[in-house]
């Protein structure tokens, strides 16, 4: 494969004991988000963060697959894609200088893609690139 994932590494059905999911009021899990069929690829995909970081790095960092899609956003020097259900969201980003980061957190997303950027703008670049 490509980028490196072993088969089943990214799935739409995962495990139960395998899935971080928050909690509710009560310390009960929440119900899963699970999305399948055509809408799948907005949101319905589960991997581990080690398996998304082998992405964003094999994506965005080493360029394995040339430039990176469309759908994934640009600033000036950092690429980026995000997303949010129901008390959980994640930020993949990287640098043109090789930081990069995989954030994922559970409860509120509205501090996710601020805290990504601010934690990724104050590590320091990887030896030999600015």
């Amino acid at each position: 494969m490509p980028l490196g994932l072993d088969a089943g590494a990214v799935t739409a059905l995962p495990p139960r004991d395998r899935c971080l999911v928050p909690r509710g009021l009560f310390g009960r899990p929440r119900p899963r988000w699970t999305l399948t069929g055509p809408i799948l690829p907005a949101g319905g995909l589960w991997s581990t963060c080690r398996t998304l970081s082998q992405v964003v790095t094999g994506l965005l960092v080493e360029r394995r697959l040339g430039p990176p899609a469309p759908s994934w956003q640009r600033s000036a020097s950092i690429t980026w894609h995000n997303g949010a259900t129901r008390g959980a969201s994640v930020v993949a980003a990287a640098h043109d200088d090789g930081r990069w980061i995989v954030l994922h957190r559970l409860g509120a997303a509205d501090r996710t893609d601020r805290l990504a950027r601010e934690t990724l703008l104050a590590a320091t670049a990887p030896h030999g690139r600015t």
